[in-house]
C-alpha cells in the first residue's frame, strides 16, 4: 500500500490527542497515512499555515473555518470541516487577586449559578474586564460575551476581549494583562 503524506497542524490542546495518537500509536499509518504534526503557537498562525498550503489540514477552533472562509482576520480561503476533535473542555479562570475579592464579596465557587458566578466576577473587578481568549474568532470569544451579557454587561461597555496564545495564558495573568482568560486543557489547569 502506498503512504500518503499528510502535514496537519495543531495548537497543543487535549481536543488534538486524537491526531496525536493516530500519530504515535500507528493508526494512521494503518489506513496508509503519514501524519507530520506541525506545532503551531497560535491559532492564527495555524490559520495562516492552513491558508496558504503550508499544512493540509489542521486541528482547529470550530469557528476558524467559517471565519477564514468569509476573509475575516485574514485572506477568504474555503475550507472543509471533516470531523469535530471534542466537546466542552474549556476552562474560565481568574486571577489570584480578582478571585480573592470575589470570595470576600461573598462568592463560593460553588459552581452552580453562572449568573452569581458573572454578577461576582463584574463587581469584583472595579473596573473594565480584560479577559483572554485563545482567539477572536473562537467560542471562547462567543461564550464569554453570552454569559457576561446575561448579567447586563455587553462587550463594548465592560468587556476587554483579549487574543492570547494558549501556552501564554498563565503568564499573561502573572503579567497583569488579563484579569481572566477562557481556554482549552491542558492550559486551565497548568496556569
Amino acid at each position: 500500500m502506498k503512504t500518503a503524506r499528510v502535514p496537519i497542524a495543531f495548537v497543543p490542546l487535549a481536543d488534538a490527542a486524537p491526531l496525536v495518537v493516530a500519530h504515535e500509536m500507528g493508526f494512521a499509518a494503518e489506513e496508509g497515512l503519514a501524519f507530520e504534526l506541525v506545532r503551531a503557537p497560535s491559532w492564527s498562525y495555524l490559520r495562516d499555515m492552513l491558508s496558504f498550503g503550508r499544512v493540509d489540514a489542521a486541528h482547529m477552533l470550530a469557528p476558524v473555518p467559517v471565519a477564514t472562509a468569509l476573509g475575516l482576520g485574514g485572506s477568504a480561503v474555503a475550507m472543509d470541516v471533516l470531523m469535530v476533535l471534542s466537546v466542552n473542555g474549556n476552562v474560565i479562570a481568574v486571577d489570584t487577586p480578582l478571585a480573592r475579592r470575589m470570595r470576600d464579596g461573598g462568592h463560593s465557587f460553588a459552581f452552580d449559578d453562572a449568573r452569581e458566578a458573572g454578577e461576582a466576577l463584574l463587581e469584583a473587578t472595579g473596573r473594565r474586564l480584560r479577559i483572554g481568549v485563545p482567539f477572536s474568532f473562537s467560542m471562547h470569544a462567543v461564550l464569554l460575551s453570552y454569559w457576561l451579557s446575561s448579567v447586563g454587561l455587553s462587550a463594548i461597555q465592560g468587556i476587554d476581549i483579549r487574543t492570547v496564545p494558549p501556552p501564554l495564558m498563565a503568564e499573561a495573568v502573572r503579567a497583569g494583562e488579563v484579569d481572566a482568560f477562557c481556554v482549552g486543557e491542558p492550559w486551565g489547569t497548568l496556569a
